[in-house]
């Protein structure tokens, strides 16, 4: 925008002769065209918002779209992580009831123990007494 089509009064009007000076641009004809063109500069506004506000939207969407993509990878990373969990400690209850027993613990508790090739049970002869029909 120029400085002459900001002045009420367009710059021509100071570079006439003296002779055309006497004569006023008619008034309602100046007005219809400040607002004709001012008209066409508020469409021109209008529409450069409204493209800024599509650029924006889109700019929006695309920001949304890639916090979901790394909530959802955190989401899956976080349940993976669960489920490591949950087998570790599986792992680790399972290891602590399948250890060896100490020998003076076992002494202690039942007495001297026996070789596995001594124990009454390996004797094919021997039937337990659940095992035996009254």
């Amino acid at each position: 925008m120029t400085l002459g089509e900001l002045l009420p009064v367009g710059l021509g009007m100071l570079t006439r002769t003296p002779r055309t000076r006497h004569r006023a641009i008619d008034e309602v004809d100046r007005q219809k065209a400040l607002r004709v063109g001012a008209d066409l500069r508020i469409k021109a506004l209008v529409v450069q918002l409204d493209d800024q506000e599509a650029a924006h939207a889109e700019t929006i969407a695309r920001i949304d779209a890639r916090h979901a993509e790394t909530v959802r990878l955190l989401e899956q990373q976080i349940a993976d992580l669960e489920r490591r969990l949950a087998i570790a400690c599986q792992a680790t209850a399972a290891a602590d009831q399948t250890q060896e027993i100490d020998p003076k613990v076992i002494a202690r508790i039942c007495g001297q123990p026996v070789p596995l090739h001594l124990s009454p049970m390996a004797n094919p002869a021997h039937v337990p007494a659940w095992a035996v029909q009254p």
